[in-house]
Parts: structure tokens; C-alpha cells; sequence
């Protein structure tokens, strides 16, 4: 008689089950609109090792938003590090930006649409993840305004906000499937900042 074979669980996979089941659901139906249930349905398991991995739904959101964000962070160090001028610094962070919202625009996505499901306290753990982002650019624009390379004129958090404003909105309209890559779209952009911005 053939023995009965048992099913081996990993912990990893069903994580990484729930969290593509919560982009899935969350990108259609709305965060309100989607239960545990639901998204634990999706991923094939309980509610109960839902449950196992995740406090809550919201716990599930935010995972979405710094899944994203955590990548993006680490692209941006390396790309400041890789560099040593400020234009070429801006130049790199905004071409890595652009492919981490392509790479992740499901994450993007859910996350603009339903981060006012967010607490405070988690919404205030966002607000510091997204700071450190803003801090490493405005830091390259301020040193390229004072080295000179960069416009004197030019207010640095305005244009630190307008160039992450810019970039993250290509999750809006960005197609892979379309003529430019999402790099050779950062450049684009890139070019047109500084041509606006240099002194």
C-alpha cells in the first residue's frame, strides 16, 4: 500500500503566498473591500495561518509598503554611494527610483490607493521609512547648490518633492510592455531636472 505523502509546510512560501494574494486583492477589490478571509482563500490556507503570520490586515499593508520601500532605500544608497558628484548622484537616484516603482507597482499601487486604512502608529513607521528616502536626495541637491553645480535660486525641498512626486507617478502610466524602459525613462528625466536646475 503506498504510503500517504504529507505535505511540508514553508513558511516563506506561505508568506510570500499572503502577500501576493493582499496585491492581488487589494489592487481590485480595495483593502475594505477584502477580508482575511478572502486573501487567505486566495493564497490557499486558513484564516488561522493567516493569523500565523500577520496580526491583521493593516499589518499585511504596511508589509506591501515597506516590501517596496525597502528596496528602494537600498538602491538609492547605492546608487549615491556609487557616485561622487551631485549631478551625477541626482542623475542615478532618479533613474533608481523609476525602476524600483516599475519592479514594484503593484506595491505602488495598493499602497496610494488604500494607506488611509493605515493607523497612526503605522502610518508614522511610513513617514519615517520615506523620510530617509527624501533625505538622501535633498542632500544631493543641496550640496549641488553649494558647490555651485545647481541653480542658487533653487528652494531644495520643493525640487526634492517635485523629483520623487514625478518619478513615483510613472506607476500611473509606466507600461513595461511600452517603447522606453523604465530606466531609459528615468534618464529622461533626469536630463530634463538638470537641464532645469544646473546653475
Amino acid at each position: 500500500m503506498a504510503q500517504k505523502k504529507t505535505r511540508t509546510y514553508n513558511p516563506e512560501q506561505t508568506r510570500a503566498a499572503i502577500i501576493d494574494a493582499g496585491l492581488e486583492l487589494f489592487g481590485s477589490g480595495g483593502y475594505h473591500g477584502t477580508s482575511v478571509g478572502d486573501v487567505a482563500a486566495a493564497a490557499g490556507i486558513t484564516k488561522g495561518a493567516f493569523y500565523h503570520h500577520f496580526e491583521s490586515k493593516e499589518e499585511l499593508l504596511l508589509l506591501i509598503h515597506d516590501e517596496y520601500v525597502a528596496h528602494q532605500l537600498a538602491a538609492v544608497e547605492g546608487a549615491f554611494t556609487r557616485n561622487d558628484s551631485p549631478d551625477k548622484q541626482l542623475r542615478a537616484l532618479i533613474v533608481c527610483v523609476v525602476e524600483a516603482v516599475e519592479k514594484f507597482r503593484p506595491h505602488v499601487q495598493v499602497f496610494f490607493q488604500e494607506r488611509r486604512y493605515l493607523g497612526a502608529e503605522n502610518l508614522a513607521k511610513v513617514r519615517k521609512q520615506r523620510d530617509k528616502l527624501e533625505k538622501t536626495v535633498l542632500t544631493v541637491i543641496q550640496r549641488g547648490i553649494e558647490s555651485g553645480l545647481f541653480r542658487a535660486d533653487l528652494d531644495a525641498r520643493v525640487a526634492c518633492l517635485g523629483i520623487l512626486g514625478m518619478c513615483a507617478w510613472t506607476y500611473q502610466w509606466f507600461s513595461s510592455k511600452g517603447r522606453l524602459s523604465a530606466a531609459q525613462v528615468g534618464e529622461q528625466f533626469a536630463t530634463m531636472i538638470l537641464d532645469g536646475i544646473r546653475a
